[in-house]
């Protein structure tokens, strides 16, 4: 009788359905691929600036706007705001520019390690004012602008 049900699991048996049809497996933590600080492979150069009075900023929505930039998903927009934080995701596999302390309640600006070289430090940004744009695409229910150009960010001066 135990050889009838050797091959048999528990879900089987009960007729439990499962989603994932996949193993899964749990990484140790030295297969996880790290990548590079973004400091320490960042661009030599400064941030371009703009100022308070410039239609970049002043036509900018704040990135506490949730719902008005959810509505611009997407689209080419641009939010501004204060650097709260910035984020460093494990193994460097991104950083996350957060305008608000709870990063839910506000807009997000992320990078990816493809485009780590071709920005200044992002850390310089701390509780820099700064203005975002790009494309609004729409990640767990906030808005959020994919960073692949420098350009993408101007500090407000």
């Amino acid at each position: 009788m135990n050889r009838i049900f050797a091959g048999l699991t528990l879900a089987g048996i009960l007729g439990v359905c499962t989603w994932n049809t996949a193993p899964v497996y749990a990484q140790k933590e030295g297969e996880r691929k790290a990548h590079p600080e973004q400091a320490s492979v960042a661009a030599k150069k400064e941030f371009a600036t703009a100022g308070e009075k410039d239609a970049a900023v002043t036509k900018a929505l704040d990135a506490s706007k949730l719902a008005e930039l959810k509505k611009l998903e997407d689209k080419d927009a641009t939010f501004k705001g204060t650097v709260a934080k910035v984020f460093t995701a494990r193994g460097n596999s991104m950083i996350i520019l957060n305008f608000a302390d709870n990063y839910k309640e506000a807009a997000t600006a992320v990078l990816r390690p493809k485009y780590y070289d071709k920005f200044p430090d992002l850390k310089k940004l701390d509780g820099k004012k700064v203005v975002i744009s790009g494309k609004i695409v729409i990640y767990k229910d906030q808005p959020e602008i994919i960073l692949t150009k420098p350009e993408q960010i101007k500090v407000i001066k």
